[in-house]
């Protein structure tokens, strides 16, 4: 212990008695709290990630719906302000807790559910495209019937055209899709973009879906049977979008009143 306390005062009165031997200390201390800072800031990141997902996700639900209201030519130019009042879709970001997409009817779980105002048929989306609608809620939680599900029929829509189809799923390749009921007139050919239709109350207009990846001719050569490759690995989902329609039971009253006359 002597040595250690001799060695100490001895190493203090060489760095204050020389320069060179000051700088190296400094520059060696500076070193070591920009380790110690650098070592702490990862652990308070690590721990945080959780808080900070959910304000990412918070971030990019307000993204998406500046992105709907952009592309609704019937808000105006003025939408950087009014968007969250105008626009006819409220989006609400969770978290997946489960996911199958191994079956030939598969379910999600997220970790919203009436508490947050999700009700049956609401969209879900994610990253790069539609993932399924809602089916069963809890106060904490909601199922969601995943597009990857035999039970499952969406409206779609060929981009750059009026072409519609139902976009269904065969049970064998989750990245894959069929757009069917696509009449022989209609123009399409590989590469082509699919996207969500205007006939959808659950989904905006105008989503991504995938690509189409082979056009074939069914029901002596009278519709197309279209292989689309989707654009989201629904195979790996860690987040996603539930879309409230703001307009949807306006939309739907309307419709119903037409299908009544029209009768």
């Amino acid at each position: 212990m002597l040595y250690l306390f001799l060695m100490i005062i001895a190493s203090a009165a060489t760095v204050q008695s020389h320069v060179h031997h000051r700088n190296m200390f400094i520059h060696s201390t500076g070193n070591v709290t920009s380790k110690m800072l650098e070592s702490r800031s990862d652990v308070y990141s690590y721990l945080h990630l959780s808080e900070r997902n959910k304000v990412l996700q918070e971030e990019n639900a307000i993204l998406r719906m500046q992105v709907l209201a952009a592309g609704d030519t019937l808000l105006g130019t003025d939408t950087t302000r009014i968007f969250l009042d105008t626009v006819p879709y409220k989006i609400i970001s969770a978290r997946v807790i489960k996911n199958d997409f191994h079956k030939r009817d598969n379910y999600l779980t997220i970790d919203i559910g009436s508490n947050q105002g999700i009700k049956n048929d609401m969209g879900v989306i994610a990253a790069n495209g539609i993932v399924g609608l809602i089916d069963k809620i809890g106060p904490k939680y909601a199922r969601v019937i995943s597009i990857l599900n035999s039970s499952m029929s969406l409206n779609a829509q060929i981009k750059g055209t009026n072409t519609i189809g139902s976009l269904v799923w065969t049970g064998k390749d989750p990245y894959t899709m069929n757009l069917i009921d696509v009449p022989r007139l209609a123009r399409v050919k590989k590469g082509d973009t699919i996207i969500t239709g205007m006939q959808s109350t659950s989904f905006p207009p105008d989503i991504m879906i995938g690509r189409v990846k082979k056009v074939a001719l069914i029901e002596t050569g009278s519709r197309y049977d279209i292989e689309v490759t989707l654009f989201n690995d629904l195979t790996d989902l860690g987040y996603v979008s539930v879309i409230k329609n703001r307009d949807e039971r306006a939309r739907k009253r309307v419709d119903t009143l037409i299908v009544g006359n029209e009768k």
